[in-house]
């Protein structure tokens, strides 16, 4: 009993020793908050509603032909989305969490005889109080959309899109601690719970794109109304806008039941969250405020894969080849293997770019035009995928210190696996496509601009950080030029992309099909990609 009482004093000195030390610094916190929130607001007072009004008129427009499929798929498609909200939130406890305590506060204060619970809960506070603010506008627009087209009182719809916004926010943030307070203990059946929540969205998704396509019965929309937690915070918005819940009232009880035991759990979990874990969050905030301050995607989007990495395993039915010429090819499949998510995005942008130009090839005007530079942007993200080798590598030389290769020798061996990827996906599209009778020559031209695909993401792997001098940019009378500098630093490769690639195959699409010129000119800019990629895997070694 003593000892409780010396350490519940012994924290209340040392709360009250930082409000004094850290008064200034909470003050400076203070001014930066409302300035970022003033800026929020300014830009969302001449953006966003100006955009919002645009939609809501367009909506009203086309509110009696067009939105008939996707109200009545309402009760299946909104929980989808709620569902897939709390599912990010979630999976971004993995590298951050909902409880991110600064270096200091990790290294001096924690390891001391005080309380956790006055040291983290005010984090959980702040970090769950912008969430909520995230999910209610979220969740108000969605509403208030939801409104114009459906022609229901946009009050009513955009308040029970608050409602549902914010629930989903708390909800996620709830599980977030849980995950961050048991990490270690779900370290190996956190990937399958996971997989299980993305097969669950997944198969929301799929009922939905049926229900909008083909139809399906109206208890397969109350079932998933009733039976999953994301259908009780769709029912007062399904109610609003389309008054088919009649047992909404119900439904909103069970979501704030729903809402306020995890939270209450979270409140229980944070003093007992790892040291270890709050250590590795505040490495990896810190990590990543440097990097989005000097403008370094790549060295934020490492950062925010820094835990991740470390529960990872090699496969070890992948053998290692007998010859030494495969062991590059051998390294840049494993890798592809051991994040089985990239590769299904690749042969997912891969297909849509086959679908794209196929849908192209059957319009005329602006939308075969549109749909062709779709195109050619989906393989450019399919290359993307399938590249990560060599960015993982560009990011760090180390890798490729013991290869007997140059660094634009060994940039051109990273274009072997994914090229070989982009060209079987590809080609097992357009078989899809023969088979399904939606064949046409001009589907050519999709496997023709692998090379000039592969080449562009290798060009972006290899970029680097920003250069000093682009990040200072140029005053002129439209004011400074950084920004677009930096920009198309960052798109150089795309818009490269783009500008080689796409003539060919908008008028492939218009003329219904590639002929060899156009073949030709894909692959001589392929050529080019490849070429400009190790030249620029040569300028970044350097």
């Amino acid at each position: 009993m003593r000892s409780s009482v010396s350490r519940h004093d012994s924290t209340a000195e040392v709360l009250q020793f930082l409000r004094a030390a850290r008064s200034e610094y909470r003050t400076e916190r203070r001014k930066s908050a409302v300035f970022v929130a003033y800026l929020l607001v300014l830009f969302g007072g001449v953006w966003g509603v100006p955009a919002l009004l645009a939609v809501a008129r367009l909506g009203q427009s086309s509110r009696l032909d067009r939105s008939e499929p996707l109200l009545q798929a309402l009760p299946l498609w909104l929980p989808a989305v709620l569902a897939l909200a709390s599912l990010l939130v979630v999976r971004s406890a993995v590298w951050r969490g909902p409880v991110v305590a600064d270096s200091a506060t990790v290294s001096w204060l924690l390891p001391q005889p005080i309380a956790r619970g006055p040291l983290l809960l005010p984090r959980l506070a702040s970090s769950a109080t912008v969430s909520a603010l995230l999910g209610m506008a979220s969740g108000g627009v969605l509403g208030f959309l939801i409104g114009n087209v459906s022609g229901a009182a946009w009050l009513s719809v955009t308040a029970a899109g608050v409602w549902a916004g914010l629930g989903t926010a708390l909800v996620g943030t709830g599980l977030s601690v849980l995950i961050v307070r048991h990490e270690v203990r779900w370290e190996r059946q956190q990937r399958r719970i996971f997989q299980a929540g993305w097969c669950g969205v997944a198969l929301l998704g799929l009922l939905s794109v049926i229900a909008l396509t083909r139809g399906l019965p109206t208890w397969a929309g109350t079932t998933v109304l009733w039976l999953l937690p994301w259908g009780w915070a769709a029912q007062p918005l399904t109610a609003a806008a389309l008054g088919t819940a009649p047992g909404w009232p119900l439904a909103m009880l069970m979501w704030a039941c729903g809402i306020v035991v995890p939270a209450l759990l979270a409140v229980r979990a944070v003093p007992d969250i790892p040291a270890e874990a709050l250590r590795l969050r505040a490495t990896v905030a810190d990590r990543m405020g440097a990097s989005l301050f000097s403008l370094d995607l790549r060295r934020a989007r490492s950062a925010m894969r820094v835990r991740q990495r470390r529960g990872a395993r090699p496969a070890s039915w992948v053998r290692p080849p007998n010859l030494p010429w495969l062991v590059l090819p051998w390294r840049d499949a494993l890798c592809l293997v051991r994040e089985p998510g990239r590769l299904g995005w690749g042969c997912v942008w891969s297909a849509l770019s086959i679908a794209a130009l196929a849908f192209a090839s059957a319009r005329t005007g602006t939308t075969a035009t549109l749909s062709s530079i779709a195109a050619v942007w989906f393989l450019y993200l399919a290359a993307a995928q399938f590249v990560e080798p060599a960015r993982l590598e560009s990011d760090d030389m180390r890798r490729s210190t013991l290869l007997p290769y140059r660094a634009g020798t060994l940039a051109l061996w990273h274009a072997v696996v994914p090229g070989l990827l982009l060209a079987g996906a590809t080609g097992l599209g357009i078989a899809v496509c023969v088979v399904g009778g939606w064949w046409t020559p001009a589907l050519a031209a999709v496997p023709a601009a692998v090379p000039a695909s592969v080449g562009a993401a290798l060009v972006g792997a290899y970029r680097g950080p920003v250069p000093f001098h682009l990040l200072v940019g140029t005053e002129t009378a439209m004011g400074n030029t950084a920004p677009i500098q930096t920009a198309v630093w960052y798109l150089r490769g795309l818009l490269a992309l783009m500008a080689l690639t796409a003539p060919v195959v908008v008028a492939a699409a218009a003329d219904g099909s590639c002929g060899p010129r156009g073949a030709a000119w894909l692959l001589l800019a392929g050529v080019a990609g490849l070429l400009w990629a190790r030249r620029t895997a040569r300028r970044l070694n350097a």
